[in-house]
């Protein structure tokens, strides 16, 4: 083994944390960048696709990595409940994406 912790409790290396915290930040800003650019296609074209894909990539990625930070920090919430809300955000966010590609919104 290399002795290097991937994935830790609570302590662990503050490397490994700072890569972590940079990583959840970097796919947030992506996610938001993408749900955006979506949003301001639906405000030019008024295409209810482009407003449902908004929606799904806003659940899909965004929310889940604010409530997986948020959640234990601010509300210090279970590791259970903070899977549990995020999943619920992501199956909702694949929902709103499967209805914008095979659905007639």
């Amino acid at each position: 083994m290399l002795g290097i912790p991937l994935q830790t409790v609570e302590g662990g290396a503050p490397t490994v944390a700072i890569a972590v915290f940079v990583g959840q930040a970097i796919a947030f800003v992506i996610a938001c960048w993408i749900a955006k650019r979506s949003y301001d296609g639906y405000r030019d074209a008024r295409r209810p696709a482009l407003l449902w894909l908004a929606l799904g990539i806003a659940l899909l990625a965004a929310v889940p990595t604010v409530v997986r930070f948020l959640l234990p920090t601010l509300l210090g919430a279970t590791s259970l409940t903070t899977s549990v809300v995020a999943t619920t955000s992501e199956i909702a966010g694949l929902t709103a994406i499967l209805y914008t590609v095979y659905g007639r919104p």
